[in-house]
């Protein structure tokens, strides 16, 4: 959290209007299509996996 805050705040003056002299939201920001993001993340990949892995288990359990 520290270094986010440091990052935000770096360059700011030391005056009055030093908590709105810079937006973070102003300057471009990375965004990833959320299609990409399941395809690549590894918690994506993890549910899944965890997904077929319960769905043998019942198929393995009660015969379905």
């Amino acid at each position: 959290m520290s270094t986010v805050v440091d990052v935000t705040s770096s360059g700011d003056d030391d005056g009055a209007d030093a908590d709105t002299s810079r937006d973070p939201f102003s300057e471009a920001a990375i965004k990833v299509d959320d299609e990409e993001l399941q395809r690549v993340s590894p918690g994506a990949w993890a549910g899944r996996v965890t997904e077929r892995l319960d769905d043998l288990g019942q198929r393995l359990v009660y015969g379905r």
